[in-house]
């Protein structure tokens, strides 16, 4: 095949049907926010790559990079959220205010291309900078479950955990970088039975191994609040335990929501310091979108602000809603003589002035 036709992989053709459903639902997201009191920007399609680089390994390792002309290392943003906090950093320093934000775009991410990991897919989300309090976590996800269920998605469940849990966990390890790294990536991915292996591998005393073995049990609702706090744990643990404990009292009364815990719960970017979340459909293997506080992020950019945000896959979301969607459109065909354009052009700024879509066609029969 001539080399011209062929689509990259990890990358999708939107095709107008899913363009229009789409832009549907971007429309109703849209009005959600400007309603909350969020504002929308727009975040560059690339950045140095060193503005990327201070979040992390996590995402360092998944960036495409390029060079400018002049030579200096450039990235395409594997992260929206990344670019506002510079943003934040850069316009708004002398803003004391809270600041809501949301964006709609298109992210990158080098990975090895397979079902539900696109190495290009787009998002939606928002960032709530300036407010330390449990409030804005509380706010944050109670405004993904709102446009959740606005855009009609009814069965869904939103997940919490909080990276200082883990934290705790790590820092009772024995000092071995590499032993820890390989914890927390084994936690990240759930894989259970490598971490089964580590630990058995590992010198760890025997009651911190046991802490960590049982970790996949301590899942589900606000239940396992009472069994973990039976377990010894550090300060790191206690108070992160406590936040959940407080952030489920707050959103309890919010019934429609059906909300799971899970301490040990790490989501994919190095940036998170707090609650974080993810959430499920039974009906998508995948996570439909997720987020969390990221306190720390700002500090990189010499602007300190506490933070939390989240971001929805627009895939994942249509991958749901889309069979469920008519694709309305009924375009007017005007078909006309191109011997008389100018007359055809003047009726179809006619009907298009009476709300109608034309489409002019030639043909020489009419």
């Amino acid at each position: 095949m001539n080399g011209y036709f062929r689509r990259p992989a990890g990358v999708k053709d939107y095709l107008p049907p899913k363009v229009r459903k789409k832009r549907r639902i971007e429309k109703v997201i849209v009005e959600i926010f400007e309603k909350w009191g969020y504002e929308e920007v727009i975040a560059p399609s690339f950045e140095y790559l060193e503005t990327f680089g201070k979040t992390g390994k996590s995402v360092a390792e998944k960036v495409f990079k390029f060079f400018d002309r002049h030579g200096e290392a450039m990235a395409l943003r594997p992260d929206i959220t990344t670019s506002i906090a510079r943003m934040v950093a850069t316009h708004y320093s002398n803003h004391r205010e809270p600041l809501r934000f949301y964006y709609l775009g298109n992210v990158f991410r080098f990975q090895e291309p397979r079902k539900g990991r696109d190495q290009e897919f787009y998002q939606i989300g928002c960032e709530l900078m300036g407010i330390a309090g449990l409030e804005a976590d509380v706010e944050i996800i109670l405004l993904a479950s709102h446009i959740l269920e606005q855009i009609g998605i009814k069965d869904f469940l939103i997940n919490i955990g909080h990276t200082k849990f883990l934290e705790g966990l790590l820092d009772e390890l024995d000092d071995n970088p590499s032993l820890k790294d390989s914890i927390a990536q084994a936690i990240k991915e759930k894989n259970f039975v490598w971490l089964k292996n580590l630990m058995e591998e590992s010198n760890t005393k025997p009651d911190i191994k046991n802490k960590f073995l049982a970790l996949p049990g301590f899942y589900g609702g606000a239940e396992i609040f009472h069994e973990l706090e039976k377990l010894p744990s550090n300060k790191k643990c206690t108070e992160a335990l406590s936040e959940l404990k407080r952030v489920w009292n707050m959103l309890k009364q919010f019934t429609s929501i059906q909300l799971t815990f899970d301490p040990g719960l790490a989501r994919g970017m190095d940036y998170y310091t707090g609650i974080v979340f993810e959430i499920y459909s039974p009906k998508s293997g995948f996570p439909l979108g997720g987020g969390g506080r990221y306190d720390s992020l700002l500090d990189n950019f010499n602007g300190y602000r506490p933070a939390t945000g989240f971001a929805l896959t627009e895939d994942v979301i249509l991958s749901i809603l889309e069979g469920d969607m008519e694709d309305i459109y009924e375009p007017y065909y005007l078909y006309y003589n191109p011997s008389k354009y100018m007359e055809a052009f003047q009726k179809a700024e006619e009907l298009r002035r009476q709300g109608y879509i034309v489409k002019m066609v030639p043909d020489k029969n009419v």
